[in-house]
């Protein structure tokens, strides 16, 4: 016979619609508070930033002078002399001339290491900068998930204390009890486990910012579809952005800057040599004095740095290589994200938002049958399913949704 149901059962059916409870947590974070942190935290990036002093470091190096060479002898020591009247002196002074275009090379090609240690510390922020993005939507998919299934477990208790009040006068049999039993511990272990997933994307998130400390944390950014639109790019101007691309473009100078340093590290190295010389002539009574003036230069008749120009100039051909291969990842990777942009931006829009609404409209119609005594407490369970899988999906879409916003402003080169 049918029979209509209380205003706790109507409660019941209606739990998906309700508002879910706030999380209890002991901070905030946002978004972009999180990469500030990220930023600033992050050992990773403290370590690159030593690399661009230490370059810079080797640069103001290149542009020194080389240090005078001074040389003090005596000649003519034989037991039983006079050291000031038999022994003769000399003091020499050799100056090496950093000249024939070594000090401008060196300096160029350090100028060029700094550059490049510069483009990959911002390159190595970047990177950091899409990993936190990737890993907070994760971060609060996983926290409205716990959120979501928390709130039916907590609603559904209501509902199985109704029913075993029910069952106690003979309303209902002890098997549709037992069902409502079930799917409520069934409940209670999917939110134990969407809690432990939410803990390890948050301990995941925060690792990702470099914090040593992992503390309750309630991610704030809201989790639907904003008014983000692609605007189409140039893919020239794709590769004027990516960072990637820069960095490549360093290292390809880098290179010609040291393949010269080595060409000109074939030339000469000339010194000049001045000083002073006191000789004591056997038949004189006072010593001469002399001033001692020279030349030195090397003779590169074998070594002309063969080996080390050859290597300088296959690394040179290797980066330009490698260049050639970073702007076909960027071209790949653009296309790419552009159409997982467009496919996640149409599953949200044509897929997501009409299932949760079909999924409601379904669980509503089930309702208003199972008050008229027409819908089985199974069916009825399996339609309340059914909307909180559908809400469950709606999650992990828009999570999918807002990574794909991430990967396509990284592959603009627009991640800041």
């Amino acid at each position: 016979m049918p029979f209509r149901i209380g205003r706790c059962a109507l409660f019941f059916l209606c739990v998906t619609v309700l508002p879910l409870a706030p999380c209890v947590a002991q901070s905030k974070l946002s978004l972009q508070e999180a990469i500030d942190k990220a930023i600033a935290s992050r050992a990773s990036l403290k370590a690159e930033a030593e690399r661009v002093t230490a370059a810079r470091g080797l640069q103001r190096q290149a542009g020194l002078f080389p240090n005078a060479q001074f040389q003090f002898s005596n000649e003519n020591l034989r037991p039983g002399q006079d050291y000031s009247r038999d022994v003769d002196t000399l003091a020499v002074f050799t100056q090496p001339l950093d000249i024939l275009g070594k000090r401008k090379a060196r300096i160029t090609a350090a100028a060029s290491t700094v550059g490049k240690t510069q483009a990959e510390l911002q390159q190595a922020r970047l990177e950091i900068v899409q990993r936190i993005k990737l890993a907070y939507w994760a971060a609060r998919g996983a926290q409205e998930s716990q959120d979501l299934l928390k709130a039916t477990v907590d609603n559904f208790k209501e509902i199985v204390d109704y029913h075993s009040a029910r069952f106690s006068v003979g309303a209902i049999s002890e098997q549709d009890l037992l069902r409502v039993r079930l799917e409520s511990e069934k409940l209670q272990i999917s939110a134990n486990l969407a809690a432990i997933e939410a803990t390890r994307a948050r301990v995941t998130l925060l690792r990702e910012m470099g914090q040593t400390e992992f503390p309750e944390t309630t991610l704030t950014e809201p989790l639907d579809a904003n008014s983000f639109s692609v605007q189409p790019m140039e893919i020239s101007e794709v590769l004027d952005r990516r960072i990637e691309m820069r960095v490549a473009r360093a290292a390809v100078d880098e290179a010609q800057a040291k393949a010269r340093l080595e060409d000109v590290s074939a030339r000469p190295d000339l010194d000049v040599i001045f000083g002073y010389k006191r000789t004591q002539p056997a038949d004189a009574v006072n010593g001469l004095n002399t001033a001692v003036a020279g030349v030195q230069i090397t003779l590169p008749f074998t070594n002309r740095n063969q080996g080390n120009r050859a290597a300088s100039n296959a690394e040179l051909r290797r980066q330009q290589q490698l260049l050639a291969g970073t702007e076909a990842e960027v071209r790949a990777d653009y296309f790419a994200a552009v159409q997982e942009y467009e496919l996640r931006h149409n599953e949200v829009v044509a897929t997501l938002e009409p299932l949760r609404q079909h999924a409601q409209n379904i669980a509503e119609i089930g309702q208003a049958a199972y008050e008229q005594g027409g819908f089985e407490l199974l069916r009825l369970l399996d339609a309340q399913r059914s909307r909180l899988d559908a809400d469950l999906a709606y999650v992990q879409g828009m999570v999918s949704y807002k990574q794909s916003i991430a990967n396509l402003q990284a592959a603009e080169g627009a991640n800041q």
